[in-house]
């Protein structure tokens, strides 16, 4: 298995270091909690 992907990021420049989806603002702290709320995940495409 390669894990050379790299698809959570933290970097002080984007979202005050929090964890995020590499390449989106998006933080992993939003996907838990709206996990957390019972939404789902829809694969796009």
């Amino acid at each position: 298995m390669n894990l050379q992907n790299n698809f959570i990021v933290s970097d002080p420049n984007i979202m005050m270091g929090k964890p995020v989806i590499s390449g989106t603002r998006i933080t992993v702290e939003l996907i838990l909690e709206k996990l957390a709320d019972g939404e789902k995940i829809e694969p796009k495409g």
